[in-house]
């Protein structure tokens, strides 16, 4: 039997496009074809980045951004998680709230942030409502799809062996949800950041949102790449650990392409 010929993993080419991409910016950028005062370059945003590390200007900008969306994936993530089950094992309900829900998924949630700044102030709480709002209907619309897609046989089943509402929850339900829980929480990492920098837009005097507003306001380019260049990072791995943590949940799945 042959040995399985392994190729180059996909997280070596990514680091390779960026690598390159990066060294074309940078050669674009020295001979000129590239404008530094609205693009910068790789080598003067990592200075920009090692000044504001060194200034401790990124530590107290940063956590408190992080605070921000950590508590808004929470409370959004919960209540919805929370919604979505309710509605899935309610039809009833579901078949009179879905209509509002989707109606009210459809608002511009963005633009009820300065109704949040009036109503709650300038600090932490609005902007907590801000990014909990943006991942609310994410987790409440995929955990009620998840509740939904599972086999109503094998509930069936259940019932008829004796099982309890209880036991159909957490043997039945709650595995068949757990795909759609991961994959609405790596997509509220984003939202809940989102949710986070432009609460600090709309009014904030600290974060990462009132950082890139501030930066922006003086066209400090430099210091704005910077900025979303380290949201993205962070971004990126926080999925990564939670692509980890849906691996190791989620081993009993059968695998594609195996």
């Amino acid at each position: 039997m042959k040995p399985e010929k392994r190729g180059i993993s996909p997280g070596v080419w990514t680091a390779l496009a960026i690598v390159v991409a990066l060294g074309l910016w940078e050669w674009a950028a020295a001979l000129g074809h590239v404008n530094e005062f609205f693009f910068s370059r790789p080598s003067l945003l990592w200075q920009e980045f090692l000044t504001m590390v060194s200034s401790g200007m990124l530590a107290k900008h940063l956590t408190v951004t992080c605070q921000e969306a950590g508590l808004g994936l929470f409370f959004g993530g919960v209540l919805g998680t929370l919604a979505g089950l309710g509605l899935g094992m309610s039809p009833r309900v579901s078949r009179a709230l879905m209509p509002l829900m989707t109606g009210l998924n459809g608002l511009p949630k963005l633009a009820l942030g300065p109704l949040f700044i009036i109503w709650f102030g300038l600090g932490l709480q609005s902007k907590v409502l801000i990014s909990a709002l943006m991942v609310f209907f994410v987790f409440a619309f995929n955990l009620y799809a998840g509740v939904r897609s599972v086999d109503q046989d094998l509930i069936g089943a259940v019932r008829l062996l004796g099982g309890s509402r209880g036991q159909i929850m957490g043997k039945v339900i709650w595995p068949a949800c757990l795909p759609w829980l991961l994959a609405s929480l790596r997509t509220g990492l984003g939202l809940a950041l989102s949710g986070a920098i432009v609460g600090e837009y709309l009014g904030s005097t600290r974060g990462m949102g009132w950082l890139l507003s501030a930066a922006g306001d003086v066209f400090n380019a430099q210091r704005v790449l910077c900025c979303v260049l380290i949201l993205v990072v962070i971004i990126v791995l926080l999925d990564g650990v939670i692509a980890l943590l849906e691996r190791r949940l989620l081993r009993w799945r059968p695998q594609g392409g195996r």
